[in-house]
């Protein structure tokens, strides 16, 4: 069961929502502070996600199929 849930969101979740779901997590991650000073290193938290997301956002063999 958990199977077919995780492939489903593997089609749903496309290198471009991938892409918006990086630079949102960058850019919310380097400018909340900005806005909400006080939650001091929770921000930094989000950095790392999108970094990762942003790298997994192009195919280096874009003629595979996943």
């Amino acid at each position: 069961m958990a199977g077919k849930k995780l492939e489903a969101f593997r089609e749903w979740f496309t290198p471009r929502k991938r892409l918006w779901a990086s630079v949102s997590f960058l850019v919310v991650g380097a400018f909340g502070p900005f806005f909400y000073p006080s939650t001091n290193g929770y921000w930094a938290c989000l950095i790392g996600p999108g970094a990762i997301l942003l790298g997994s956002t192009w195919n280096p063999n874009p003629h595979d199929k996943r």
